[in-house]
């Protein structure tokens, strides 16, 4: 009898406070994008049965209101970067909204972070404000946030809760400079032939390589057609070392393969003469040979 007493005592304990179940969940989304660190943390409130929110109870047009629930959003950015082309700085801010029936509605990043979302924060000259389209989308159970589109140099943060979609775009500092000025491009332009080498470093296919200097990229491309690569951009990233900048369908530069691959210009003479292909231990995977 003393055991089950006892056991029945410690279910009906009451559980842990970081147990409990909240009415709106804590959520996060963290996005790294060319060394620059995007991170959203807030809590997610549900429609629970109701499917009109805005305009009516507490959030009216007109209002400040945190697009999250208790405490406010934050967003945090480890540099600085651009939310619709407004210069953010890096640090930690409180996320509001001013919502609005038939215009673009406007976010608000407040340097104070930690606030109760029922206490949105006076204007004032410390606060980035910007203007951000609200779009009609179907329905969101959950007040979300994500970021479905990423690029090189950015991506698109998107908002989401009932039939409301509000994009933002992300635009971060490059790492790699992908332009070339002509005169710095001319070295290196021309044909080449190039050789694949096998694990024994001998030779096992040739194809031709040309590199042209196009839009102020310097680009190449492989003749049988890569697949991948197609025409590609050279990314300088030491003197006489580049890169390959691999392009999307819509001709977006989406990713650099660096340190995987680094292509090697050899001069001779102070002309560049040779190619040599490295991986990213430092093996020789191909060579090329500048045609007559």
């Amino acid at each position: 009898m003393i055991r089950t007493a006892m056991l029945l005592a410690l279910f009906f304990l009451p559980l842990p406070l970081s147990a409990q179940v909240r009415a709106s969940e804590v959520g996060g989304v963290t996005q790294m994008i060319d060394g620059t660190k995007l991170s959203i943390e807030y809590s997610r409130p549900r429609l629970r049965g109701r499917d009109t929110l805005f305009s009516k109870g507490d959030m009216r047009w007109g209002d400040t209101w945190t697009p999250g629930a208790n405490w406010a959003t934050t967003l945090e950015v480890s540099k600085a970067v651009k939310l619709n082309g407004h210069p953010l700085p890096k640090g930690k801010y409180s996320v509001w909204m001013v919502l609005r029936r038939n215009a673009d509605w406007t976010i608000v990043l407040d340097p104070k972070a930690r606030m109760y979302h029922m206490n949105p924060p006076d204007s004032n000259a410390s606060q980035i404000r910007f203007a951000a389209r609200a779009e009609p989308a179907p329905l969101t159970d959950v007040l979300s946030w994500s970021m479905p589109a990423i690029r090189m140099n950015g991506g698109t943060l998107v908002f989401e809760w009932e039939h409301w979609r509000v994009p933002i775009d992300v635009e971060v500092e490059p790492s790699l400079v992908t332009t070339l000025s002509a005169a710095d491009a001319a070295p290196y332009l021309g044909r080449y032939t190039w050789t694949e080498l096998d694990r024994d470093g001998k030779p096992k296919e040739t194809s031709l390589f040309t590199v042209t200097h196009e839009d102020g990229t310097l680009k190449a491309q492989y003749t049988p057609d890569d697949p991948y690569f197609r025409k590609f951009a050279l990314v300088r990233i030491a003197p006489d070392w580049f890169a390959p900048g691999v392009y999307d369908k819509k001709g977006v530069l989406y990713e650099v393969l660096k340190p995987e691959m680094t292509f090697e210009f050899a001069r001779e003479s102070g002309k560049v003469t040779r190619i040599v292909l490295r991986d990213e231990d430092d093996h020789v995977t191909s060579t090329a040979v500048r045609k007559p």
